[in-house]
């Protein structure tokens, strides 16, 4: 199996986007600085980004051949730079000027509270000391609109239900990162110029334990479990915003001190073929270890289904007392 290092991730990443798909047929249309995919016309691109208004996602060139094409990561890598160890470009890397400038981030308006965030959190099964937490440094706020780009390329406010805004900050506590979750509904997106490599996270000083997950809900569900336990440790913990590695990259590099990768993807079939593929990623640098949800599909269905077992036991125990 073929492994890729960070430098040939990036690589692929920064492959132009516009150029990858005149190249499988895709037809566009220009518009101002983007293109416009014509199968499906709120899918704008520009160098090596991508958003897709209708679904509210979007990302970077590889991101777009898993989450559009449906591609696994190593077919991924291997459409963009081919196998290990070849690092000859097989397509044109986007310009400098196309990469997103992190003071380009759209976060969203604070509201005037954060209720809505508490409510829907602790239905979660979130608890809501790690809910305060997150607020006091930050990294979760509640906002009441969004934005989005016209076809001028200008951002205009539009209101919404009530949303969560999980924020993902860099070395030096700027934000560089947000993704929103209805507190009312299902809908989610990565807020404008947000970038993956720095996704939500719980940093845990100089432990050398990472935890890793696909969203920040996972992350906080697992954080909320660790609460329970007696014997509780310290670790960081970062959330993918998906099952792309490169937040988990930019970690790494990060905090150097790290030596054991705890992977917490989820257990459907997509979530299983990216924990092998990281295995293979990291098994020469680090010792990893696949800690999969127990019960559901990920960490909030597992922290759902041990609350309700729980709560069972104790309407159990008094009858058992009769």
């Amino acid at each position: 199996m073929s492994k890729y290092t960070k430098e040939q991730i990036a690589q692929a990443d920064n492959v132009d986007l516009v150029s990858y798909l005149e190249s499988r047929g895709y037809a566009l249309t220009r518009q101002g600085s983007q293109y416009r995919l014509k199968e499906h016309d709120s899918l704008y691109v520009k160098g090596n980004q991508w958003y897709w208004h209708s679904q509210h996602k979007g990302g970077k060139t590889l991101d777009f051949l898993m989450d559009y094409e449906g591609m696994s990561f190593l077919d991924a890598m291997k459409a963009l730079i081919g196998e290990e160890g070849k690092v000859e470009r097989r397509l044109p890397v986007a310009p400098p000027q196309e990469h997103p400038d992190p003071k380009e981030l759209k976060l969203p308006e604070p509201s005037e509270n954060n209720n809505a965030v508490y409510a829907y959190l602790k239905s979660r099964g979130i608890d809501a000391r790690i809910i305060k937490e997150c607020i006091d440094k930050g990294l979760l706020y509640q906002t009441n609109m969004f934005w989005i780009q016209n076809e001028t390329g200008e951002y205009e406010k539009k209101a919404c239900p009530p949303q969560s805004v999980f924020v993902g900050k860099d070395m030096d506590d700027a934000p560089r990162y947000a993704c929103t979750r209805s507190c009312t509904g299902q809908a989610k997106h990565d807020a404008y110029g947000s970038d993956k490599a720095y996704a939500f996270a719980l940093p845990d000083g100089d432990s050398k334990a990472l935890w890793v997950f696909e969203s920040a809900i996972d992350l906080l569900s697992h954080a909320t479990l660790c609460n329970y336990s007696k014997n509780k440790y310290p670790a960081h913990r970062v959330s993918l915003g998906g099952i792309s590695p490169a937040a988990m990259l930019q970690y790494l590099a990060d905090h150097p001190q790290i030596r054991y990768v705890n992977l917490a993807l989820d257990a459907d079939e997509q979530g299983r073929e990216a924990t092998e593929n990281i295995k293979t990623l990291l098994k020469d640098k680090y010792t990893v270890y696949d800690h999969p949800p127990m019960y559901g599909k990920d960490y909030n269905e597992d922290l759902i289904a041990r609350q309700q077992r729980f709560q069972e036991k104790k309407r159990q125990a008094p009858q058992e007392e009769r």
